[in-house]
């Protein structure tokens, strides 16, 4: 058996799968790590999050609210009103904040201490389903869910819609979730529809180029561009890992089986060694992108996790990278050897 002393120091230096799966061989049941911090009080369910590169993160709440947090101190620097209902989607870029709130649209937010409105989208779509951007930070496109299974797609300079892609081939049902990918030097929207159907949009031309189809609702997506390797996170109990060719053809690699159903978020770390879900049952599962193999399961949380978003940069108090999980029971963890 492996020492509490020696996990603990193990877990601090833990920076890829490659340790988890050596700790694994050693003891069939480690102790699984704990979070290096958790961030809670004052906050209502949490639905989104995002970090920006200076170690701030933004939290949208179910009250419409973002919360601001400074992970140099870990507390909160200030928190304002995004909207009325559930604030589902923050995306930052160059020229501010992006938010959604459920059934109100899309705002921009100014980088200021009181963050001022300066940009407003009306948007009566009432799904879950959260905004995307071509990129993390600087950004042209911002792509919209909108109602009768659309995508709205608007110019970041601008601030107004320059095409619209709209699903003609039968009945989709709601748009679940969207990833914008490149590929081939092509910028590239998958779009998950409630029926199970994915299709493949060319930004560019407005058309799509691919579909397929997965039996179960779709709920989140990431993908590896490198690779060419995605992965769909559902509401059943299980996580579809697919690929697209270089025809730009769809295609099934394997299916990862959870102990309890749905998963709501899904990334995939940046140096492409392991994958993490967020699931319904409150739970993180950290998996081998190599192999699919599971690695552990973390079980800081109550409710379910809504969201989860890795830092660009090492946050200096950690002095690694972090992984944060957005959860219903109205925190936020953070681990740093994700």
């Amino acid at each position: 058996m492996l020492c509490k002393s020696y996990l603990t120091s193990l877990h601090d230096h833990l920076s890829c799968a490659s340790f988890l799966i050596e700790i694994m061989t050693q003891n069939p049941s480690p102790s699984p790590p704990d979070p290096k911090f958790v961030l809670r009080g004052e906050m209502e369910p949490v639905s989104c999050i995002e970090f920006m590169s200076d170690h701030t993160l933004y939290a949208g709440t179910q009250d419409g609210k973002i919360h601001v947090w400074d992970l140099i101190k870990n507390r909160r620097k200030t928190s304002f009103q995004a909207g009325n209902s559930v604030c589902i989607a923050i995306k930052v870029f160059q020229n501010g904040i992006l938010s959604q709130c459920k059934g109100e649209g899309v705002s921009l937010w100014t980088f200021s201490d009181n963050y001022q409105l300066e940009f407003q989208y009306e948007n009566p779509y009432i799904g879950f389903c959260k905004l995307e951007t071509d990129g993390h930070e600087i950004c042209s496109s911002l792509f919209m869910p909108a109602e009768n299974s659309e995508v709205k797609v608007m110019d970041l300079n601008s601030y107004k819609i320059i095409n619209t892609f709209c699903c003609t081939s039968g009945k989709v049902g709601e748009i679940m979730v969207m990833k914008c990918i490149r590929l081939d030097n092509t910028v590239l929207l998958l779009v998950c529809y409630e029926s199970g159907d994915i299709y493949l949009w060319n930004v560019l031309r407005g058309t799509p180029i691919s579909k397929f189809k997965i039996s179960n609702v779709p709920m989140a997506v990431d993908f590896d561009e490198e690779k060419r390797k995605g992965i769909f996170g559902t509401e059943s109990d299980s996580a579809i890992i697919f690929k697209i060719g270089v025809g730009f053809e769809f295609g099934t690699e394997m299916s990862v089986t959870l102990t309890n159903p749905g998963v709501s978020a899904v990334t995939i770390r940046s140096d492409k060694k392991i994958f993490v879900l967020g699931c319904w049952d409150g739970n993180l599962r950290v998996y081998s992108w190599k192999t699919g193999r599971i690695l552990a399961v973390l079980s800081e949380h109550k409710d379910t996790i809504n969201a989860l978003s890795y830092s660009s940069k090492i946050i200096p108090l950690w002095g690694s990278i972090l992984l944060a999980a957005a959860s219903k029971d109205k925190s936020i963890s953070l681990w740093s050897f994700l």
